[in-house]
């Protein structure tokens, strides 16, 4: 049973995010892939089941549970899927299905080097914080007010997992750390699931896990919205590529690519593309 090991958002080997896949033909049960994702230590592994010619099923975990979206491990699982199924063709189609919803990607190859366009779908706008709660969060990451960029809302949006987005003055990136033991719990209560504090000026972004214990590299499903919360306030213009940048505090500098649409009514879909680099493949002893 073999697996593969990728390094998605970056165009160059051992940079961007690093991510495990597995085509699962033997129908694990998610107690193993939890298991497996853990072995692996990489911040997320993707597990995939046949269902059509070229439709999957998958599943998505961190070393600690298991997710109903990730950005990452969609746009690097399916990088592998073109290189197992169509290595011949320089572009391909995907359906990916997932716990609550399913994914077009559009992959391309070129120069042995692949890229994978997600369709997100459309953005949905949770919530925009007071400026207490923003505050209140603020502190939770070490933040103050002074650091909220030019009093721009915080706010909780979401192209499939919730994310809190607060924007910062550049001179904040890198102070930000958690200092709470609960803020999965505190996210909870404003609908958000994890935190994604973003440098305006620079486009460049810094997440980790509710525990604050390690930090993400490359975070594809906060990518969806940000562009949207770029757009909404102005910052950029939709129908127009947008260049995120992260990892750069891990010296695993990682380019996300995002493109926001818009339609007479509200907005249209949002596409993340990354590059995707094989590292090396494996194989279980079972």
């Amino acid at each position: 049973m073999n697996y593969y090991h990728v390094d998605v958002f970056s165009d160059k080997k051992f940079s961007g995010n690093g991510l495990t896949v597995f085509m699962d033909e033997q129908g694990w049960d998610r107690k193993f892939m939890q298991i497996l994702t853990q072995e692996m230590r990489q911040f997320e592994s993707i597990f995939f089941r046949k269902t059509g010619a070229n439709d999957f099923r998958a599943f998505i975990f961190t070393t600690e549970e298991e997710l109903d979206f990730a950005g990452h491990p969609i746009i690097g699982g399916a990088a592998i899927l073109h290189d197992l199924y169509s290595p011949e063709m320089v572009e391909n189609t995907w359906r990916i299905e997932l716990n609550k919803k399913s994914v077009e990607v559009n992959t391309y190859k070129r120069d042995g080097i692949y890229s994978a366009k997600m369709n997100q779908g459309k953005p949905e706008f949770i919530k925009t914080l007071s400026e207490d709660e923003a505050e209140k969060m603020l502190d939770f990451l070490n933040l103050k007010r002074d650091d909220n960029y030019k009093k721009l809302p915080c706010q909780v949006i979401s192209t499939g997992l919730p994310y809190l987005i607060l924007p910062v003055n550049a001179s904040a990136l890198q102070k930000v750390k958690v200092t709470v033991s609960d803020l999965e719990n505190e996210l909870s209560g404003i609908g958000a699931k994890f935190f994604f504090v973003l440098d305006i000026e620079n486009r460049q972004g810094r997440t980790w896990d509710n525990k604050g214990l390690v930090e993400d590299i490359a975070t594809g499903s906060a990518a969806g919205p940000v562009g949207a919360y770029l757009v909404e306030h102005g910052i950029e213009s939709e129908n127009t590529e947008i260049i995120l940048k992260q990892g750069e505090f891990l010296n695993r500098p990682s380019r996300l690519k995002v493109l926001v649409t818009k339609e007479k009514e509200g907005y249209g879909e949002i596409f993340v593309e990354g590059d995707v680099c094989k590292i090396a493949t494996g194989s279980l002893v079972t």
